[in-house]
Parts: C-alpha cells; structure tokens; sequence
C-alpha cells in the first residue's frame, strides 16, 4: 500500500512540477501525514485530494510564503548575486543575478539570511539577503521600469567607492548625465560604458550573434552557471547572446533545445545561419549547446577550452569528432 501511495504521489509531482528548476516540490509522506512545500497551487490541490482518499493530514504549504507579509519581491544590489543550489554557500552554483535583476521571493529558510528565489528565466533557487534589496513588488516593478539601461563593462564611482559591473547589469539613466545603481546611489561612468537597452538592442541586431557574442564574450572564462563576461557556462552564453538582442531564451541546454523552429542536421553546415543554436546531448540530455557562426565554425563556452572559444566544428581535433557525434538538434530563433 505504501509503495503504491509513494508511486500516485509522484505521479502528482510529475504533472505539476515536472520540473525542479522552474517550481518546487519538497513533499515527504510520513507517520500518516503529508509535509513539505510547493509552488504549484493546483498541485496543492491534488495533493490534499489524494490525502483525503488515503486518510492522510495535509499539512504542505504554497510558496511564496505568507509569512513573507509584503516584502516578496528582490532587486539585486551586489554586481552579481549567486543562485545556488541550496541554502549553503558551498552549494553548487546553478545561475546568476546580476545587478539591478529582479527576483521574486518565495521564502525565507536554511539559517540566517537564506532566501529561496524565483528569476526571471522562472529558475528557482537560493541567494543570500546579503546580495540584494528587498521590497514589495510594486517597489521591483518601479524600478524595472526606470533600469532601462545596461553595463557594458562599466565601473562607477560614488561618493562613497566604486563599483565595477558586467556586461548586462541593469542601471537607470538620469537626465543629467549620471547613472542610479539598484542600491539607489548615484554616480559617473569612469569605465566602460551604460547605454540605454533599446540602443544597444539595435545595435546588436547590426551584426550576426556569433560576431556580436565574441565580441563582447570572446575569452571570457568557463565558469559553470555563469551568465557574464566575467565567468560564464555554455547555456548562460547563448542566452546572454540572443538577451542582447532583446530574445529571451530559458537558462539550460535543454530547454534552449525546444526553442524556435527545427533545422534538419547536416554533415557539412549545409542549411544553417549564423546564429543558429547547436545542441549536443550526453547520454539522453542535451549538455551543450554552440552558435553556429558559418565556414564551419562554432562559437561556444566550452569548458575544454577554459572558456569562450571561436573553433572549426569540422576540424581533424578528436574532441571535434566527439562533439560533431553528440550532435542532436539544430535550432533556429528570431527576433
């Protein structure tokens, strides 16, 4: 009866939050009782109809929290705010914040300061109070509105220090010629530059996204859940790449594999465009994807080359030959 009552549970967590990167699902069945936590309301639902039917206690709350009162909402104030895995600073880093991002609070938990967070890539995952501001979420939606600018490898200088950004962290423009940082300071651009998204977004569009994406990301190190100039995964880097151009595409290989239109395999590039996304599967999954950049070439955060790399997908290389076997999918995204 047990197992049977253990297999009808997951199956309600298959349909529901069939995914642990985009909800959450922590519920155990112990001692005649249900326990734990999820943020689907309507696997709530069936969670408390299959305890009636078993005779069992519900006691499983909804994320976000209702404890959390009006402070739901974070905007990250650090340049970059880790997403872990678990409530640990040793935890594995699954993705990144930068500054000025938004994140939803879903609770507070694992000891002092831990907040469990929803991006806006619709990962979950936790961060440190340390890393952000928190507020109502009409407070995050105002300040969304005003961000309308991005660094391009910008240091600012305050009164009171500076600040150095990567590529991507979000910053409002005032009409003096001064820029807002998310923790409300307001300073000058000593380095690099902040323009606003809608200049940038036409002027990445001038060129193909493989050029766009070495130019700006060309030797950044591999760092696994990276999404800037600074360290960056190969995902984070398609991503980065096509959010430039104002696409927003999901954080992981495989979900970036179900994106835009199919484009048939070919032996030799024949039929694809720069841009193009390459995925490659380890085992049943996709675990690395590339842009296609033509002649051949693919351009990539790989971590055999410690980083962003411009390679020949056709060369002699063994690794090559691996990576053109592993080929899996070819997709195409426009703007």
């Amino acid at each position: 009866m047990t197992d049977r009552r253990q297999r009808d549970l997951d199956d309600i967590r298959r349909k529901w939050v069939p995914d642990a990167r985009l909800g959450v699902w922590e519920v155990t069945m112990h001692s005649g009782r249900l326990a734990g936590r999820t943020t689907s309301r309507q696997g709530l639902q069936a969670l408390r109809r299959f305890a009636a039917d078993a005779g069992l206690a519900a006691e499983v709350a909804l994320l976000p929290d209702a404890s959390l009162g009006t402070d739901r909402a974070a905007v990250v104030t650090a340049a970059i705010a880790p997403l872990l895995e678990a409530p640990d600073v040793r935890a594995d880093r699954v993705s990144e914040a930068l500054h000025g991002e938004t994140l939803a609070i879903l609770e507070e938990g694992g000891g002092a300061g831990w907040l469990r967070v929803r991006a806006a890539d619709a990962y979950h995952a936790w961060t440190h109070a340390g890393y952000v501001a928190t507020g109502s979420e009409d407070w995050a939606a105002e300040w969304s509105q005003r961000a309308g600018a991005r660094s391009h490898g910008a240091e600012l200088r305050f009164e009171d220090g500076r600040l150095r950004l990567p590529i991507g962290a979000r910053l409002a423009l005032r009409r003096d010629g001064r820029v807002e940082a998310a923790d409300g300071r307001i300073g000058i651009v000593v380095a690099g530059t902040v323009r606003s998204v809608a200049e940038l977004a036409a002027e990445a569009r001038l060129v193909a996204v493989p050029e766009w994406a070495w130019r700006w990301f060309g030797g950044a190190p591999y760092r696994w859940g990276g999404r800037t100039d600074w360290g960056i995964d190969c995902s984070g880097f398609v991503q980065a790449s096509y959010a430039a151009r104002g696409v927003e595409l999901p954080r992981d290989g495989d979900q970036q594999a179900l994106a835009g239109r199919s484009v048939p395999a070919s032996e030799d590039g024949a039929g694809y465009e720069a841009g193009d996304l390459l995925c490659f599967a380890d085992g049943l999954r996709v675990a690395h994807v590339a842009l296609w950049a033509g002649a051949g070439r693919i351009v990539h955060a790989a971590l055999a080359r410690g980083g962003v790399a411009s390679e020949d997908l056709f060369g002699d290389a063994p690794r090559m030959a691996s990576l053109r076997e592993r080929l899996v999918a070819v997709r195409r995204l426009k703007p």
